[in-house]
């Protein structure tokens, strides 16, 4: 018995006995005696269909069915007015109280066979329809999501690059002073640590100023992304907050080489470690532990942090660019930020076809899973 659910109202034992063995065989039919028995079982039965007599004692048909229309939580629901006194007018009153036909006493089994075949149809084809539209509302507004993030991605691009051409000067004078104490000092370990992210900045403006050189296959090459993690840890280590309150564990396997530019997978990973740095500074443990693997044809970065977590709610929007829980500013030494930070290493890991995956609980830390997937030269 899987044709839907009916339900019918009616004073008389009889009548209901009636229309209960004409149906059960194909329906499960609920039969209660009058209209406010029917208000009170409507919603826990959640028929498809409704049997409705017009004349009973207490609340009659066109009352219960007002009622019923009104409050619409029933959907799509068809209500058949059941009634032995059939004129016009009285139909044009079931009509106007929300009913969809009309059935006269006294009925044969085949007739009310038919009609309640023909309504359940119906109502099953509005169910669809529906449900159809449910899915492409939410089509609609996941792809709308995509396009304003799109937007807001390209005016951040935009305005990044306008931004970081204006740096290009200030830097070539930092470069060439770093070079000079470099000559000056071959020895001194914090100068050359100075050169090289100076140098790193440098590749980074470039390739901010030439995005689109990842879709068209310019200045890609291969990059072991085990030393882009050392690289960017020795960077963070002249952070004393880093240095001296954060125990990193690290645990690299061999990788293969992934094609691309060096200073996007910089970027990417300095957003991240950036972040969990700052998501423990008030914890009182402070453990920061970066894995890589690589699986099959994926390539799997995993940075946790024993942090304050994110809440389900904060977990909604933390990709969105703009977003940040942190001040933009502070007096004292709390972290600051944008929220362009894990935006902009999402829309990078993207590009490569990847993606970041992420599990947390607040008060006990967050793990950031970054996935890319192995390509050849282009």
């Amino acid at each position: 018995m899987n044709g839907g659910r009916i339900l019918v109202v009616d004073d008389s034992a009889s009548i209901r006995a009636a229309i209960r063995e004409t149906l059960a065989e194909d329906y499960a039919v609920l039969d209660v005696p009058s209209g406010e028995v029917a208000l009170e079982r409507v919603y826990a039965f959640r028929p498809d269909m409704i049997l409705l007599d017009v004349m009973m004692g207490g609340m009659d048909g066109y009352t219960v069915c007002r009622k019923l229309r009104a409050d619409g939580a029933l959907g799509f629901v068809k209500i058949l007015m059941v009634s032995s006194r059939a004129t016009l007018e009285e139909r044009l009153t079931g009509y106007e109280a929300g009913a969809d036909d009309y059935l006269g006493k006294p009925f044969k089994p085949e007739e009310l066979m038919a009609k309640v075949r023909v309504f359940m149809r119906l109502k099953t084809v509005e169910d669809e329809l529906f449900a159809i539209n449910e899915k492409l509302n939410e089509q609609v507004r996941v792809r709308t999501e995509q396009l304003v993030h799109s937007e807001k991605m390209a005016a951040i691009g935009r305005y990044a690059a306008g931004i970081v051409h204006n740096l290009n000067n200030p830097l070539q004078a930092i470069m060439g002073n770093a070079e000079l104490l470099a000559m000056q000092h071959p020895d001194n370990k914090r100068i050359m640590n100075m050169r090289k992210a100076a140098a790193q900045m440098k590749r980074i403006i470039g390739a901010i100023l030439s995005a689109g050189s990842l879709r068209d296959g310019a200045e890609l090459a291969p990059v072991d992304l085990n030393e882009v993690i050392h690289l960017q840890l020795e960077f963070f280590r002249s952070n004393r907050f880093f240095k001296h309150e954060v125990l990193t564990r690290v645990d690299l396997s061999p990788l293969p080489p992934l094609w691309g530019q060096e200073s996007h997978f910089s970027q990417i990973l300095g957003n991240l470690i950036k972040n969990a740095i700052e998501a423990m500074h008030a914890s009182d443990k402070r453990e920061l532990t970066i894995q890589s693997r690589c699986e099959s044809d994926t390539i799997l970065i995993r940075l946790s942090d024993t942090g304050h977590g994110i809440t389900e709610a904060v977990m909604k929007r933390i990709f969105n660019p703009f977003f940040t829980t942190k001040p933009l500013t502070a007096a004292d030494d709390r972290p600051t930020g944008t929220g362009l930070g894990l935006a902009s290493a999402r829309e990078m890991v993207e590009a490569y076809g990847g993606g970041i995956d992420v599990v947390s609980e607040p008060g006990r830390g967050s793990a950031f899973t970054i996935r890319l997937p192995l390509s050849g030269k282009p």
